[in-house]
């Protein structure tokens, strides 16, 4: 919950244990529009909190769908098409990442693109500006699913 410049306040969640989860296969066909049930959800815990909170009689606010992997940790790598890479399943809190998760795909593409088997012997993404090194393959495709997972963006 927080509060906007104009004076709204913004009311959402991080799938609380009360609320089902709702896992989709196929983003397509979800139904992008603010419904009824999860708007008095939201509101509710929101005047719980705060009595005093003016709560609009209508729905608003937008409906979206998380990007994640099975373990919520992103999958940066070459695909099953030769020349076709992917950087997904960030779940939508990877955009501060951006620019080293750029210079990271460049090195990977580059490497495999001039032969490397990445799957065999993953790549190691050497950070420029801290040296710190990533093997790359901890966000393979064919990586095991981390059990340690916490399954959320929370950590």
């Amino acid at each position: 919950m927080r509060s906007t410049p104009n004076g709204s306040t913004l009311v959402g969640g991080t799938e609380p244990e009360c609320d089902p989860l709702e896992w989709v296969d196929d983003p397509d066909l979800v139904n992008m529009i603010r419904t009824q049930e999860r708007f008095e959800a939201q509101v509710t815990r929101a005047a719980r909190r705060l009595p005093a909170l003016q709560i609009p009689n209508t729905p608003s606010g937008v409906v979206g769908v998380y990007d994640v992997a099975a373990d919520w940790t992103p999958i940066y790598d070459k695909t099953d098409v030769d020349g076709f890479y992917v950087a997904i399943g960030t779940s939508g809190n990877q955009f501060k990442n951006a620019p080293v998760v750029g210079e990271l795909m460049a090195q990977l593409i580059s490497e495999v693109e001039n032969g490397k088997d990445h799957d065999a012997d993953p790549v190691i993404f050497h950070g420029a500006r801290t040296g710190n090194q990533i093997n790359l393959g901890a966000f393979s495709r064919k990586r095991p699913f981390n059990s340690e997972s916490t399954n959320s963006v929370m950590g």
